[in-house]
Formats: C-alpha cells, structure tokens, sequence
C-alpha cells in the first residue's frame, strides 16, 4: 500500500510540475483564438486541400487538437460546411440527381480534386547509456519515412493510409481503412458508423502517439507484450520466453463500429485479428473490445459548441479550449502458445484529461492479465499494471514543455518459481522530460529525456539504469 501511495504522489507531482512551469512566461497574443471553428490540415494534404496552416487542428503535429480530433471522427471532414470550405475542388463521380433515382442508378460519390498523399521524415539522435558498451551515440538518418494518404469520398465515406519505412523493418503498412459513416437512416448525425481495414484501435486517445503525441516516446503499457520477460531456469540455465507477441499498440485487420451521442458521447465496439501484421489468423478466435469516451466543455467530439456553433466567451478556442474527458476501454483476446495453447489475455483501462487554456494534464491507470502466457512449459496467470501521467503547457504557439510519469509492473506468479525457474521482472518507473519546438508549422523539433528511477531487469543483473537522450528532427509536406 505503502508503495502505491508513492506513487500515485509522483503521479499527482508531475502533474503539479506541468501546472506550475510556465505561470510567468509572457502571454502570446499569437495563440489562435477563434469565434467560431476554422478549417483543418490533419495532414500536409490536407493543408493543400483546405489552404490552411497545420495549426488550425493540431497542437505540435501530429498532436492533434479538439478540432482536429473531431475533423478525424467526421470521417475528415469539416463538421460544418465542409464544402463550401474547401479550395480544391473534388472530381464528382456522378450528378447529384442520382441519389434520386437510387437503386436504378449508382449513388454518386467522388474523388479529391488533388492527390491527397503527404510525405514525412524523422531524423533522431539518440544518447543511451548502455550498461554493456557504456555511453553511446547513435545517427538514425532517416529513423524513419513515411507516406500518409487520406480523403473523404463523397458524404459518407473516407479512406486513410499510412506507411513506414525504416531502416530496420523496411516497408510496412501502419494503417489502411475505410470509414462509413451515418450508416442507420434516421438516426442522429454520426451515430452509427463503421470502420473496417487494417487499423490502430486507439484505446486512450490521450496517451495514444498518433492522435495526441506531442513529444517523442509512448508508454509502456502500450508496447508491453508476455514475450518481454524473459524466465530463467537456475539449474540447467534454460532461457524460456512466451510466444505471445501480442501488445496493444499494434495495428490490426478490425471492424469497428462507433458513433456520437449528443455530440458529447462516444462509443466503439470491435472485433479484431488479434495477431499483428499477419494476413492470416493464427488461431480460430476473434478478438473483442469496446471504447468509452465523454467529454465536458469546451468544443464538442462533434466540432461544435452546446452554443448553436458560437464560441461561447472564455472557451479560448481550438488551442486554449477549456475541457475535461474521461475514457475507458476494454480488450479480451487470445493468442497461440507452447503445446498448442491458447493464451486468453484482458486489458482495462481508465484516464481522465483536463485541458484548461495552455495547459493540458491526463492521468491514467491501465491493468491486464494473461491467462496462461508459458503453454505447457509452466503453468501460472501473468498480470501487469500500469500507473501513467502527462503534462504538457504551451509556452508560445510553438513551444511546448512536456513531462510523461509512469510505472510498470508485471507479476510472475509463485508456479513459475515452483517449476524451477527464477522469476522475471519488466518492472519499470521512468519520467519523460521534453521540449517540443515548432521551427515552422511543418518542420518540428524534440528533445526528450528517458530517466528511469526503477528498472528491475537491469538490477537484478548488477546493471546500472539505460538512461537515454533523443533528439528528433521532423518534416512533413
């Protein structure tokens, strides 16, 4: 008890650091404030389509704001009066008549009037010292390329992809998916949509690198996976790992259906592969999870204000919007192991965000289990948990100081050791300090710190921690 209270202390002081830093930095007149939502660039194609800065929906890209999430929710459309918005004009394929004399004739739709592709690049240095060779500094030129394309096709129907290239994988498809939107006639705007392909599943948006990363690393709990630890038999020195490479970052071929409750509400449920990567299965079952977010304040997931689209006084607009959310999620898998197994497994989790002006604060707490992650070779449930925090404060419109907390711990039950094999530890605490810096609305610069006050693995083997140092240069066009 002792030690969770420590924690949750460190936890609720990082989030004191965040709102302290920065209380006598000078006030930029320049943060946009705006009476009423402008248009988005979620990516550099889209800036061309809509002739607008990066700004206008992120917050450091690809740190998306309140109006960029909910341009991503709309399937990447404006909420309100997305056509008369846009500066390139889409190719239509088919009259608008068409719709009346549907089924007899095919529903019109249409294609973006520009070749909606962006290119990115990400250049880091990265300082680690490593136990073994001691201090170490490594060029990664390029960490890693990436291509993003991404378009409404018409009202009710959008695609995005993502690919990366780097140096290591080579070529790999991030994200591939079609989005259906407003698919139950009668029903509210957004209520019932589908989204189908190769995704990533977003379980906490807040803490997810791709909606809401600001600075450089995630969190553990995201890339955790059973085959991390590794179990070593004392008396023959055998080095078993589980199979299961399973973990919750990854993309995965899912059917998704969400949707918007009075604008405020959100729901997804889905059903997933399960193993990542594979074109295939690796077993006969499907995985399971849902999502749940509301959110209080400020502009709703549906891009507009309670206030018939106003900006009401004091909501700051996209940059300095003043809310509160709260998210929970739930995953219920299997994934095959030793002796022809099935390692069935459960995450939950739960967060809460507060953005109040410059400041933007979440806390959360993730916890799983794997039923039997070892197959045949030892019996025994491994769980894990993790506690984590982030704070982030917007100096100036292109400054922003960022603080991560979090802790790891994954418990080995007393089988294994039973069974002759000593017991494993990924247990981890880390803070994240960094410093985000726009050099122009497309060219971005990090500078992100790993300090580990706990590393578990390195300690039973006599190791110091790998306190490591990153700096990244980003551009996208």
């Amino acid at each position: 008890m002792a030690d969770s209270a420590n924690r949750f202390s460190l936890a609720a002081l990082t989030l004191a650091v965040m709102g302290i830093v920065g209380t006598g930095a000078a006030s930029p007149a320049s943060v946009t404030r705006s009476s009423h939502p402008n248009v988005l660039a979620d990516i550099p194609a889209f800036a061309r389509k809509y002739r607008t800065g990066c700004s206008t929906c992120h917050t450091a890209a690809p740190k998306l704001n309140v109006l960029g999430e909910a341009f991503r929710l709309n399937g990447y459309k404006f909420p309100e009066n997305d056509a008369l918005l846009r500066r390139d004009e889409p190719v239509p394929l088919g009259a608008d008549p068409w719709k009346d004399l549907w089924p007899r004739a095919i529903w019109p739709g249409e294609l973006p009037g520009g070749v909606p592709i962006a290119v990115g690049l990400r250049s880091d240095i990265q300082y680690t010292r490593d136990p073994d060779a001691g201090a170490t500094w490594d060029f990664l030129f390029p960490e890693e390329l990436y291509i993003v394309a991404g378009s409404s096709l018409g009202q009710s129907v959008s695609a995005y992809l993502s690919t990366e290239w780097t140096p290591g994988e080579g070529v790999e498809v991030d994200q591939a998916k079609v989005e259906l939107q407003d698919l139950v006639p009668g029903l509210p705007a957004r209520a019932v949509n589908l989204w189908i392909g190769f995704q990533k599943l977003y379980p906490l948006t807040f803490a997810d690198r791709y909606i809401d990363g600001a600075a450089r690393q995630g969190f553990m709990w995201q890339s955790f996976r059973a085959s991390d630890l590794d179990l070593v038999n004392p008396a023959t020195g055998e080095s078993v790992r589980s199979s299961n490479d399973f973990r919750l970052r990854h993309s995965q071929a899912a059917i998704e259906i969400n949707g918007l409750g009075a604008g405020r509400f959100y729901y997804g449920l889905g059903v997933s592969q399960g193993a990542s990567g594979l074109s295939r299965d690796n077993n006969a079952r499907k995985d399971f999870f849902y999502k749940l977010r509301y959110k209080l304040g400020g502009l709703r997931l549906d891009g507009r204000y309670d206030s018939a689209g106003v900006l009401p006084e004091g909501a700051g607009g996209q940059l300095l919007d003043k809310t509160l959310t709260v998210e929970h999620f739930g995953y219920f898998g299997a994934e095959p192991v030793e002796g022809g197994r099935q390692d069935t497994h459960q995450s939950f989790g739960v967060s809460a965000r507060a953005r109040y002006g410059r400041a933007d604060l979440g806390l959360g707490f993730v916890w799983g289990t794997h039923e039997n992650p070892w197959g045949d070779i030892a019996a025994g449930e491994l769980s894990h948990s993790s506690l984590f925090a982030k704070g982030e404060y917007l100096v100036y419109p292109w400054l922003i100081g960022s603080l991560k907390f979090e802790t790891f711990d994954a418990d080995v039950p007393t089988e294994i050791r039973v069974a002759g094999y000593s017991e494993g530890s990924a247990d981890q605490t880390r803070l994240l300090p960094g410093v985000i810096a726009l050099l122009r609305q497309n060219v971005r610069a990090v500078v992100e710190a790993e300090l580990f006050t706990e590393h578990a693995l390195n300690a039973s083997v006599g190791k110091p921690r790998p306190h490591s140092l990153w700096f990244r240069l980003e551009v996208a066009y």
